[in-house]
C-alpha cells in the first residue's frame, strides 16, 4: 500500500507532478527496502557495507534512509560490494498507465531475497515472509 492510498480517498486525482512526486518516493522506498532486506538476509552490516564500499557508515545509513539521493552508480556499487549484479526493468513497449485499459489488478508474486512481495503493475504493494496470492480473487 503507497502513502497515496493510505492517506487520500479513493479515486482522488492528482496532478500530474502531484504522481510524479508519489512515484518517485515510491521507487526510493522500494529500492531501500529491498536492499535493506537483502542486508538483512545476508547478515551485512551497514558498517560492513561502508567498508566494502570504501564510504562512512554515516554515507551508507543516508543513502539506504533516503535521505541522500541515490544514483544508479550508487546502486550498482551497492550491488556489487554485496554480490549481485543490479538489474533494472522497464516496461519497454507497453503503454502508460493513463492509457491502459482498467481489467483489475495485474498482480504477480515475485521472490525478493527470500521475502514474497506482491506487485501490482511493478509496483510493491505487500511484503510477507510466507504469502499465497491468486491473481483472480481481486
Amino acid at each position: 500500500m503507497s502513502a497515496k492510498d493510505m492517506f487520500y480517498p479513493k479515486g482522488t486525482t492528482f496532478t500530474n507532478a502531484e504522481a510524479r512526486a508519489f512515484a518517485k518516493q515510491e521507487l526510493v522506498y522500494n529500492v531501500t527496502e529491498d536492499l535493506l532486506v537483502i542486508l538483512e538476509d545476508l547478515e551485512i552490516s551497514k558498517i560492513e557495507l561502508a567498508k566494502r564500499l570504501g564510504k562512512s557508515k554515516s554515507y551508507v545509513s543516508q543513502v539506504l534512509s533516503g535521505a541522500r539521493n541515490m544514483t544508479l552508480g550508487t546502486l550498482s556499487d551497492i550491488c556489487f560490494a554485496i554480490g549481485f549484479k543490479p538489474e533494472v526493468k522497464l516496461p519497454v513497449g507497453e503503454c502508460p498507465k493513463e492509457q491502459e485499459p482498467e481489467t483489475g489488478p495485474k498482480w504477480e508474486q515475485v521472490i525478493v531475497s527470500k521475502k514474497n512481495v506482491l506487485v501490482d503493475r511493478g509496483v510493491i504493494i505487500e511484503r510477507k515472509e510466507k504469502a499465497y496470492w491468486n491473481k483472480e480473487a481481486a
